[in-house]
């Protein structure tokens, strides 16, 4: 799925001439603490963020007179992978999305992004998801899952989680179109797999709300 696929284009930038006091007004109605602003031409200029415009005196002065952030963007045709994960590495709740003469074209919600993950992993599907704990030298999909398509299953969607300080180990999740992956768990371990964790879609439909920044932190590839 492509960022242009869920692109907003009803959200509007600032521009550079409007006023501190409206960019708080806006801040505040967005419910984050940044937002893009454009010139004249509307071309993103920069990243106008709440602890910077609080420490203005005057709240009449126009943006063009101060220091804005870096202009953070993505192009209409970037994966949405990279755009979660630029979400996540910049801590935004909106993200602008900007050809690459940085001509402004819309932006993207953080909970846009939470649904079209989603929709690409098929959590909201009827099944269940079992995580298989995986050693470096034994990191391969193509024996998983050809053992869980001999066990019966159709496999939906797949995640890989990197080594990181907290595991050595790669841990792969996999969506299955079973309610009950019992069968397929123990084949796994037959050949000698490790199980983390399973779950079925309605214990999947109650995490996935109250857990969207670590949807976007597990899918940090």
């Amino acid at each position: 799925m492509l960022v242009k696929e869920i692109t907003n284009t009803e959200i509007s930038p600032l521009k550079v001439a409007d006023t501190v006091a409206a960019a708080l007004l806006r801040l505040d109605l967005l419910h984050t603490s940044r937002i893009p602003v454009v010139d004249e031409e509307s071309r993103l200029v920069g990243m106008a963020s709440l602890d910077k415009l609080i420490e203005v005196v005057d709240d009449n002065t126009p943006l063009r007179e101060l220091e804005l952030s870096d202009p953070i963007s993505v192009p209409p045709h970037q994966h949405l992978f990279e755009a979660a994960r630029i979400m996540l590495a910049k801590e935004l709740y909106l993200l602008p999305v900007a050809e690459q003469n940085m001509q402004f074209v819309g932006m993207i919600k953080k909970q846009d992004v939470l649904t079209a993950l989603g929709n690409v992993f098929n959590l909201s599907s009827y099944g269940s998801v079992i995580t298989v704990e995986l050693d470096y030298n034994d990191f391969t999909l193509s024996d998983l899952v050809r053992i869980i398509e001999m066990e019966g299953a159709k496999i939906l969607g797949v995640a890989v989680q990197q080594p990181d300080e907290e595991s050595v180990s790669y841990r792969v999740s996999f969506k299955l179109n079973l309610q009950d992956s019992s069968v397929i768990s123990s084949g796994l371990r037959r050949f000698g797999y490790t199980i983390l964790s399973e779950a079925n879609s309605e214990i999947l439909e109650g995490d996935f709300s109250d857990r969207a920044d670590e949807l976007i932190r597990y899918l940090d590839i």
